[in-house]
């Protein structure tokens, strides 16, 4: 049997892409790739994800992965969620497949299960069984699999705007002093690669406002 596990990574940071992947594993491989240590990506070092990423592209029948640009996630936001467009995207990664799946298996962003299996049918005729859990990034291999694709591959492109742009991000989330330093340094003048529609945009330029009705005093 033929299972495709989904995940993404950079669905919250305000800055970057969210990626999105799939690798699509016969079932018989699955203990196989467990026992190499593969889990949820959260859990991991940026080093042994980086190992395990090789083993599952060598292990998996097909691995794909599509970015979702923060331009783009700026954009949609204006018509539909982001769950929505999680949906979509989904949808489109799936259609990428040469192989048919005979099951799918996705870490679930929605409240509910069916609602997010009929979004992402109202894209694509959905006929496979299809699973959509919280926390299957933890308790199903295959989407633990699709977890490291897409951590790696979103951890690469932070790496690469660092080099490029000579500054330092870390981790691009709103939690994260480095990238709230780099978004206060902007003044307002945000690169493309800023989600410009996040609250954390708000917030800092607030802040900013603040501070120069202070310099007053």
């Amino acid at each position: 049997m033929l299972v495709l596990g989904i995940d993404e990574a950079g669905r919250g940071p305000v800055i970057g892409s969210m990626v999105i992947a799939g690798v699509l594993l016969d079932e018989k491989k699955s203990p196989t790739l467990k026992r190499l240590g593969a889990k949820d990506s959260k859990l991991l070092t940026p080093k042994k994800r980086e190992e395990l990423e090789t083993k599952v592209r060598e292990l998996a029948k097909e691995v794909h992965f599509l970015k979702v640009s923060a331009s783009e996630i700026d954009e949609k936001r204006k018509v539909m969620s982001l769950n929505e467009l999680e949906a979509m995207k989904m949808a489109e990664l799936i259609e990428s497949f040469d192989n048919r799946p005979d099951k799918i298996i996705i870490d679930l962003p929605d409240p509910t299960e069916s609602k997010f299996i009929n979004r992402i049918k109202k894209y694509i005729p959905l006929d496979i069984e299809t699973i959509a859990r919280h926390k299957a990034d933890r308790d199903y291999v295959e989407v633990s699999a699709a977890s490291i694709i897409a951590k790696v591959e979103r951890d690469k492109e932070i790496l690469e705007l660092e080099k490029k742009h000579g500054i330092t991000l870390k981790t691009g989330y709103p939690h994260d002093p480095f990238t709230i330093e780099f978004l206060e340094k902007l003044d307002g003048k945000y690169p493309d690669f800023v989600r410009k529609s996040w609250d954390t945009i708000r917030k800092v330029m607030s802040r900013k406002g603040q501070k120069k009705l202070g310099d007053w005093g």
